[in-house]
């Protein structure tokens, strides 16, 4: 039975992960991570899943250009890197002044738009919570687009954590007009677009592999008339973590919609692949990245016969 509609299982699951929160955010921040990790390691081996989907993404990307002892430790490094993001979360509100200088070092500031808004684009890599609340602490006004959980009492407790950082929280079904309202008040928002999206999709490519992508934040920046950069944050040997805003991407503007729209969604996804090869075992290989998705592909055969 699905926690979804097993209520006792899904308050008990809300139930421990909010005590988990409350315990890493009380620990000293290494032993945090050491429990992350800790736990993370445990998840590898004791929940099938994790290794079934985990190397059959990997098997997909990289094909037998690497070995399956290399996948398998990028894997353990990606599942270890879940935890150390679950036990650094809490700390989100603490993102600003000495222990934000002590964790964060930015890189290609030069490239950020001194003034007015623009859209981040970026991956569930390194740790993609930090992100925001960072750009926050260095003192940007920042918004980013999230998923609402299933579970309410769940879904409150991380958005409190999230706000506390000083970073606007958007829901993903209804961020459209309101990212559009918060660009004009020179608002950062920031959109993860790694993920199989359900809706809002065009056909593209990421590790030369066919998947859908979502296309919210071209079409958005589009609009608007603003900039997109890919941005990432990657832990390094120590700890620390380098915030690096990449050059803005160079979007399709003109020709017939449907085309602008695949091509820039693909340029989204060439720019995250990228960010994702530096550093493969931070990204979140755990997430069926290439699912096929029936409707989106109904739905873009009438986009694109509508177009002809």
């Amino acid at each position: 039975m699905s926690r979804r509609r097993n209520p006792a299982g899904r308050w008990l699951l809300t139930s421990v992960t909010i005590l988990f929160g409350r315990v890493v955010s009380a620990l000293p921040l290494e032993a945090a991570r050491l429990l992350g990790r800790s736990l993370a390691a445990f998840a590898y081996y004791a929940v099938p899943r994790v290794r079934k989907v985990g190397l059959a993404n990997l098997d997909l990307a990289y094909g037998d250009t690497l070995t399956a002892a290399e996948k398998r430790a990028i894997l353990k490094q990606a599942v270890r890197n879940v935890g150390i993001v679950a036990a650094e979360f809490p700390r989100i509100g603490q993102l600003r002044g000495r222990f934000l200088d002590q964790h964060v070092t930015f890189k290609g500031l030069d490239r950020m738009p001194a003034e007015g808004g623009f859209i981040i684009i970026a991956a569930h890599h390194g740790n993609w919570e930090w992100m925001a609340p960072a750009m926050a602490g260095a003192g940007r006004l920042v918004a980013e687009v999230v998923r609402p959980l299933d579970d309410p009492r769940l879904d409150a407790f991380i958005d409190r954590i999230r706000r506390s950082g000083d970073v606007e929280t958007l829901s993903k079904d209804e961020a459209g007009v309101a990212i559009l309202r918060l660009l004009k008040q020179g608002y950062i928002a920031g959109v993860l677009v790694d993920q199989s999206p359900r809706d809002n999709a065009a056909p593209a490519r990421f590790f030369g592999q066919p998947c859908w992508a979502t296309v919210g934040a071209a079409v958005l920046a589009i609009r608007a008339r603003v900039p997109v950069l890919p941005v990432s944050m990657t832990r390094g040997s120590d700890g620390r973590y380098v915030l690096e805003f990449e050059p803005e991407l160079d979007l399709v503007r003109t020709g017939r919609p449907s085309a602008n729209i695949a091509e820039n969604a693909q340029r989204c996804q060439d720019a995250i692949e990228a960010i994702v090869r530096r550093a493969p075992g931070q990204w979140l290989w755990l997430h069926r990245r290439w699912k096929a998705r029936d409707r989106l592909e109904r739905e873009w055969a009438k986009r694109t016969r509508k177009a002809e």
